[in-house]
């Protein structure tokens, strides 16, 4: 899940996924913080709050502070999200809402250089925000245009015989879920191989039922080594057996590689033409992505 504090008094709330346990301990402390956040958002200020997601609409009830504004797909949000269109370098969604005087009102094309249902809910709550400090809607639209994202959000590494690398931070399975659906809508007539790198052993044994789900639009996952991110070894996790879990629950083939070299000769045996690679991790893997375009 993510929520963010601005220093004008708003707050946005996009979703509580069952993410940092590890810090949490459990999912309600983790649904407590959230509360907490909203609810110190001053009388000056508003909490954008995205309700397409169902954990979030089971907590509205319990939050005392009213100064609140919904959005996302769902036809009940204040400013919701609709005619979402996917290309392979950027998404363009229009954004309904009523004014102040209760008209309706229809802002259409807002264009972001980002992929994924995730980024069109983080664009449109920004814009939202902008909207309610009064600024005007073709200035929003223009700054959203010509933002380029932050590093390693499906950030191009090079081409070579009409095949695509990407590097992406993902590492959550709902971040990976939004990144294969997007690149599927563009792209449904190329191969998707996902290079994915699991990232801490508390997150992977505490998701790895949602991990095994989230692969559906990947026609191939290269699974790498677990990338420990400081924590100590857990016997609990088992790289066999979870690469065998995403096989069966996203119905996709699934090859580990031990390093850097068997992932470089993988791709030297195997790699045809007109696929997608895109490397999935918060470890190595930015290196490893990298590296590919001087190995190949």
């Amino acid at each position: 899940g993510s929520f963010l504090k601005l220093p004008i008094n708003y707050s946005i709330v996009t979703n509580i996924d069952y993410e940092h346990l590890d810090y949490y301990k459990n999912y309600k402390n983790l649904e407590n913080s959230f509360i907490e956040f909203i609810n110190k958002t001053p009388p000056t200020g508003k909490s954008i709050i995205c309700i397409d997601s169902k954990n979030i609409k089971q907590i509205l009830n319990k939050i005392k502070n009213k100064n609140i504004l919904t959005y996302g797909e769902n036809k009940e949000s204040n400013y919701q999200i609709s005619n979402i269109k996917y290309n392979i370098d950027n998404t363009n969604f229009d954004l309904n809402f009523k004014d102040r005087e209760k008209n309706k009102k229809k802002i259409k094309n807002i264009n972001v250089k980002l992929l994924g249902k995730h980024n069109v809910l983080n664009a449109a709550a920004a814009f939202i925000v902008c909207l309610n400090l009064g600024v005007e809607k073709n200035i929003i639209k223009k700054s959203l245009k010509s933002f380029s994202g932050v590093q390693r959000r499906m950030t191009k590494v090079f081409s070579k015989n009409n095949n695509d690398f990407y590097d992406d931070y993902a590492h959550h399975p709902t971040e990976i879920s939004s990144i294969l659906e997007g690149v599927h809508n563009v792209s449904a007539s190329r191969k998707i191989i996902s290079v994915f790198e699991p990232h801490r052993y508390s997150r992977v044994l505490s998701l790895k039922n949602e991990f095994s789900k989230c692969f559906i639009r990947s026609n191939l996952v290269l699974m790498c080594p677990l990338y420990a991110a400081g924590e100590k070894k857990n016997s609990k996790f088992n790289l066999n057996k979870f690469a065998n879990l995403i096989a069966k629950n996203s119905k996709t083939q699934v090859i580990i590689v031990k390093n850097e070299i068997e992932l470089i000769t993988f791709f030297e045996k195997n790699l045809i033409s007109n696929e997608i690679i895109i490397g999935m991790g918060a470890g190595a893997i930015s290196k490893w992505m990298t590296g590919l375009k001087t190995a190949l």
